[in-house]
């Protein structure tokens, strides 16, 4: 349904990094996982492999996610 609902930018909400983008990449590696993601939300597809690759962000998920 969001996916559905947003035209996304670079990330979810525009050009800029917010709360979201990164809320959306934990809850999209859940079940049943991001295969499944891709092919139900293609347009947040991109934004999260984005958000996955964030340099920012890379410790955060080093140490809790992956």
């Amino acid at each position: 349904m969001m996916d559905a609902q947003v035209s996304p930018g670079r990330y979810i909400l525009g050009e800029d990094l917010s709360v979201l983008a990164p809320y959306v990449t934990v809850v999209s590696d859940w079940g049943p996982r991001r295969p499944r993601f891709y092919q139900e939300a293609p347009k947040m597809a991109a934004v999260v492999r984005r958000v996955d690759d964030d340099p920012r962000l890379a410790e955060l998920w080093a140490k809790r996610f992956r």
